[in-house]
């Protein structure tokens, strides 16, 4: 007994729509993703790496979207998910790795002049970053989600999925931290 002409339509309807409606929302939110994944990971290859299982994993969870959250908050759960699986197993992976201050068959070449001024913005960008990167998971999460990715105390809280104010708490103590790592690197310059 096989599958009748409606039944096949049907499916095929469903599968075109489901197609259709990826594409949509890789076209709407492969920037905001990309921009998370590079902010939590401060590596391009692991940010676009994560941009990709995301989009994967959002693929194959499509069909089964219960419209419980919205869309977006949904994708960014996702992404948070993949960003602390990859950035883990990334950090257990770089311990077999030789740093480059390690190789003596490199040089150093010191730059000097103009080249400063102009990665002056870049470098404090950089120590932001990494200083959230310091922090404790949840709140280098709902830090980067608030500020940087600009989200809604609520839509943060929907993303994390913990309480509004467990959100506010974490990002008061994120700053807190902010701080002091901060301090602590411009200190040593």
């Amino acid at each position: 007994m096989g599958l009748s002409i409606n039944m096949i339509n049907m499916i095929t309807n469903r599968s075109s729509k489901i197609e259709q409606t990826f594409q949509e929302i890789v076209r709407d939110h492969s920037d905001r993703i990309y921009n998370l994944a590079l902010m939590k990971s401060n590596q391009t290859t692991l940010a676009e790496d994560i941009c990709q299982v995301t989009f994967m994993r959002v693929y194959k969870g499509l069909g089964n979207f219960r419209n419980d959250s919205q869309l977006g908050t949904w994708i960014y759960r996702i992404a948070l998910n993949v960003c602390h699986t990859m950035i883990s197993r990334e950090a257990r992976n770089s311990l077999n790795m030789v740093s480059l201050d390690d190789r003596e068959d490199l040089e150093l070449v010191e730059e000097k002049g103009d080249v400063e001024a102009i990665f002056y913005q870049d470098v404090q960008k950089n120590q932001i970053r990494q200083a959230i990167s310091n922090l404790p998971k949840l709140q280098s999460d709902a830090i980067t989600l608030y500020y940087l990715k600009e989200f809604q105390y609520s839509e943060v809280a929907d993303i994390m999925e913990i309480p509004l104010n467990t959100v506010k708490s974490h990002i008061r103590r994120a700053k807190q931290n902010l701080r002091k790592l901060l301090l602590e690197v411009y200190d040593e310059t």
